[in-house]
């Protein structure tokens, strides 16, 4: 039924539109089209080149199509990617829990805990996932790279990578401004200005500003707005813009975020009863809070030494920290129905830091009368951080605290050549080699008593070392100027590590986990027809897993665990059209099949007999459509909607009932204005979640008590925006 208002609500929106919609940006025919459906300009393989000709699986939303898509978070980008999933973590909201094709990483908040799919801001790699989910500010684009990237992009990037890409510094001053004000109190100011300072140097800087109130009920603590959201930051940079082979650009940026901390609705975990009816729902006394700060900064060199070669220097630095306090269930009341509440299990409190230092260098040019394309570089990588976490366990038992100390260094050397045998057909080849070794180090209570004199600590000291060769071969033939039909095979890699969820065991401490890795196939195909008003692209793949890594809870303690070999394989599609110069229509399109081929008689998975992997839905699709009104006397209206399905998903290894995510779908909606002699400036009113959907994003059970998280209920806000 909620499909059927959602294509009522399309068409009657299209109809209502008439065919005299128009668009203020230019002709689907020119390259330079923006919103979604256009074929934007995109660097996923290390150099600029065209979203439609680039042989990847990419999903690339620009500046136009962020706003008209109302993606203001990292977790709204799954909304319109194909095979991703994305969610806040489970103690932290800033945190992300992100998975793609198969493969992911549920416990981001803690020290040493990596992804599987790499984050990107520019060319600096983001090892951590606490500070993630902020508000997304100072954006040119988003690009999201399906399938392993290891080849040129390294570590992490077994089945994918989010790359955003900010704002530069330019040559012509521009700047941009947002303000917004919606429901529970929103308010979101954003600006970013540039301007050159000589003839060789221009400047940028950026802010941004969120406020928002909670909608849970929170009876223990005698709140109705819990759940505060409130975040800040700021980014500069600095470009040499003056002629010759010389390029440098360097940036610095701040964010800090602090919020309530992990909300949910305490929820039995054998029979999945909720313990209240309203699903925004808060029954814990504890009154968390988190709060997660970031910085760090970039410097990119780069020197033209002649023949169509460059030589780039990339060098970064990101410190982050993290503190939080969360009751992990969620509390749970008493025999009488409305109070008094109690904890539910485990009253967590840590204080977290990491720093991340890296340096690249690439050499990429042509050669042989501009057929042989390459790139090739050195990439070494450190980080150091500490954990410190203390528990009270159902209000009866303190732990004593824990501390650990961690450390990753990473080296790697990597090589890709492009081939091109015939002017429209061209082969790939790439390789590279990567040394990682990681430690840590710490105490933690040896064993849990119920006799607090009995409490000795237990030591944590262990290393781990991996090794890996991760290959990528493709074959790309542009068969004529508007239809690229691609294929590849390539490998990825990720890193094993340690268990800093193990609760009450050092030694699981020292097993740690495994490396996992994928061997990914991949065949494509990228076409633009009816004069480039028409966009179709299509991917077909399989990732074959070998010691894939899941998230499971164990008496307690949540343990990362191998459990075996799997194969996810699916189908991927995005479309567009834009049937007149001032109207898209969207829609995408995934289809995943998963299974675990062999267990580790050993894993969680294996004891309770799983069968399917962490989110990995079966269907996932979204629709919608984009256009203005003009009229020169009265102004331009702007109007847009969407749809988007997720389909059901477990969340956890072990495929326990209560981290199974029953599907939902959203519709999203707005309506603006630009008005009549005064450029570049618009008011919109805009709706998430306009049909009142009642849906979870995160469930699991520590122990006997279980939480699980609601999605956003319906919001709205009306926004003012003006560039120049």
């Amino acid at each position: 039924m909620r499909v059927i208002t959602a294509l009522l609500l399309a068409t009657t929106a299209l109809c209502a539109a008439s065919p005299a919609l128009a668009q203020d940006t230019q002709s689907p025919d020119t390259s330079e089209d923006v919103g979604i459906g256009a074929d934007i300009v995109v660097t996923a393989e290390r150099r600029e080149g065209s979203l439609q000709k680039t042989p990847i699986s990419i999903t690339a939303l620009d500046e136009t199509s962020l706003a008209n898509l109302q993606v203001t978070r990292t977790a709204d980008l799954q909304r319109f990617t194909p095979s991703l999933n994305v969610a806040q973590g489970t103690v932290d909201p800033t945190t992300l829990t992100i998975f793609m094709r198969g493969a992911g990483q549920n416990a981001g908040t803690w020290v040493g805990y990596e992804s599987a799919v790499g984050l990107y801001i520019d060319e600096l790699y983001f090892a951590s996932l606490t500070g993630a989910n902020l508000d997304l500010a100072d954006l040119e684009r988003v690009e999201v790279l399906r399938g392993p990237q290891g080849t040129l992009y390294g570590r992490n990037t077994l089945t994918g990578a989010i790359k955003y890409v900010t704002k530069k510094p330019a040559a012509n001053p521009f700047g941009n401004f947002e303000a917004e004000y919606g429901r529970f109190n929103m308010v979101r100011l954003k600006g970013t200005v540039s301007t050159p300072i000589s003839d060789d140097w221009a400047i940028l800087a950026s802010g941004n500003y969120y406020r928002r109130d909670g909608y849970f009920n929170a009876p223990a603590l005698n709140r109705d707005d819990y759940g505060l959201l409130k975040e800040y930051g700021a980014r500069a940079a600095i470009k040499y813009i003056g002629s010759g082979p010389f390029g440098l650009t360097a940036s610095a940026f701040y964010s800090n975020a602090k919020n309530d901390g992990s909300i949910g609705l305490a929820t039995n975990a054998t029979t999945l009863a909720p313990a209240a009816s309203d699903p925004y729902t808060y029954l814990s006394p504890v009154d968390g809070y988190g709060d997660a700060e970031t910085y760090g900064g970039d410097l990119v060199l780069s020197y033209d030494i002649g023949g169509s070669a460059t030589v780039k220097s990339i060098t970064g630095i990101v410190h982050t920290t993290e503190a939080f306090l969360a009751d992990t269930s969620a509390g749970r009341p008493t025999n009488t129905v409305n109070g008094p509440y109690l904890l539910g299990f485990d009253r967590l409190e840590s204080t977290a830091a990491r720093t991340q230092f890296s340096q690249e260098l690439q050499l990429l040019g042509d050669t042989l009368d501009d057929r042989l394309h390459y790139i090739g570089g050195l990439y070494v990588f450190r980080e150091t951080g500490f954990q410190d976490r203390t528990d009270y366990l159902l209000s009866i038992y303190d732990l004593l605290p824990q501390h650990v100390e961690m450390k990753t260094t990473s080296y790697a050397a990597y090589g890709q050549l492009t081939y091109d045998l015939t002017p429209e057909l061209s082969a790939i080849a790439g390789l590279r080699y990567t040394h990682e070794e990681k430690s840590v180090f710490g105490r933690q209570q040896s064993n849990l008593t119920t006799v607090l004199a009995d409490r000795t600590y237990g030591a944590i000291d262990a290393k781990r070392t991996a090794k890996s060769w991760t290959p990528k071969f493709g074959l790309n033939w542009q068969a004529t100027p508007n239809v690229l039909l691609y294929g590849s095979v390539s490998r990825g890699f990720q890193a094993g590590g340690f268990n800093y969820l193990a609760l009450v065991s050092p030694t699981n401490y020292m097993r740690g986990f495994d490396p996992q890795t994928v061997w990914a196939y991949e065949v494509g195909l990228k076409t633009q027809f009816l004069n480039r008003k028409g966009r179709f692209n299509l991917a077909l793949y399989r990732n074959d897993f070998d010691d894939i890594q899941t998230n499971v809870v164990i008496n307690g303690s949540a343990l990362t665990q191998n459990a075996g070999t799997a194969r996810v394989e699916g189908v991927e599609v995005e479309t567009s059209y834009n049937p007149t110069p001032g109207l898209t229509i969207f829609g995408t399109l995934t289809y995943g099949d998963d299974k675990y081929l062999n267990l580790n008689p050993a894993s969680s998975a294996a004891a309770a007999n799983a069968k399917h992997l962490p989110n990995v839905p079966h269907w996932q699709y979204s629709f919608g459509f984009n256009g203005t009104i003009p009229s020169e006397t009265l102004g331009d209206l702007l109007l847009g909607a969407d749809y988007s399905f997720m389909g059901g998903k477990y969340l956890g290894g072990n495929n326990a009932p209560i981290t199974f995510m029953p599907s939902y779908e959203l519709v999203n909606a707005h309506v603006g204005w630009a008005p009549p002699g005064l450029d570049n400036f618009e008011a919109r009113f805009s709706v998430s979640n306009l049909l009142k959907e009642k849906y979870y994003v995160y469930g699991n059970v520590l122990g006997a008590f279980g939480l699980r998280s609601p999605g956003e209920p319906r919001t709205w806000k009306i926004s003012l925006r003006y560039s120049y």
